[in-house]
């Protein structure tokens, strides 16, 4: 029944009560290690096919993702993708591989590692940096999507340019990968996944870029020669 386009409370309660009926009993589905999704593709397990798919997917959803050999090729491929004026953000773990290359950008404003951040640090402190490079912990060929696990989320998720550094061997096939292997024994909470630029469209259907995540996303992926801390 309805009371001037209201649910009555005995109404309410009766559909409660057809859901709780509908749900008990029900068999309790449990993840299997080996579960694979069946919506996508099978992508095989080597490197140069998962990084096909992966650079494909990240284009198609606004990223671009390149393998560099070189602090050379780094410090032009950044050289390239940073604007004057640039304030930029970077956290320890990717520290040795890009202060090289920022050091030899002298358009850029301030650069900032993440163990000079703020304990107590808020928005206001970190909407300055335009560009942040960050590592992370995988990617994902089937979705063009990128694994975080850092303990400052903030400058990553308000970047507009966001710079990805990555090793070949964090490239994984699929996401089932990320839920059945290689985070089986992960007890944390603070997982970060970036898809792609951040994009959303008002009444009027047009598309905007930047608006509740970075406007621009790269992954590069670095070669042995050049490692990580």
């Amino acid at each position: 029944m309805e009371n001037n386009g209201l649910l009555m409370e005995d109404d309410r309660e009766k559909i409660f009560a057809a859901v709780r009926k509908g749900l008990h009993g029900q068999e309790k589905f449990e993840a299997r290690r080996d579960s694979r999704s069946p919506l996508l593709s099978p992508i095989p397990p080597d490197f140069d096919s998962a990084l096909s798919r992966f650079s494909r997917e990240l284009k198609r959803i606004g990223g671009q993702a390149e393998i560099l050999n070189t602090r050379e090729s780094i410090t032009a491929f950044v050289a390239g993708n940073i604007n004057d004026g640039t304030a930029v953000f970077v956290y320890d773990e990717v520290r040795d591989i890009v202060q090289p290359s920022l050091s030899a950008i002298p358009k850029l404003t301030k650069t900032t590692f993440s163990s000079e951040l703020n304990p107590g640090y808020d928005k206001r402190d970190v909407s300055i940096f335009d560009a942040v490079f960050a590592p992370c912990v995988a990617c994902v060929a089937e979705t063009g999507t990128v694994v975080l696990r850092t303990e400052a989320r903030l400058p990553a998720a308000l970047a507009t340019k966001l710079f990805i550094i990555s090793h070949p061997d964090q490239l994984v096939p699929s996401l089932d990968e990320i839920f059945t292997a290689k985070f089986s024994n992960f007890s944390g909470s603070n997982l970060f996944f970036i898809t792609g630029t951040g994009c959303t469209a008002d009444m009027e259907e047009e598309l905007v870029t930047g608006v509740h995540g970075p406007k621009e996303v790269y992954v590069v992926f670095i070669q042995s020669e050049v490692t990580f801390v």
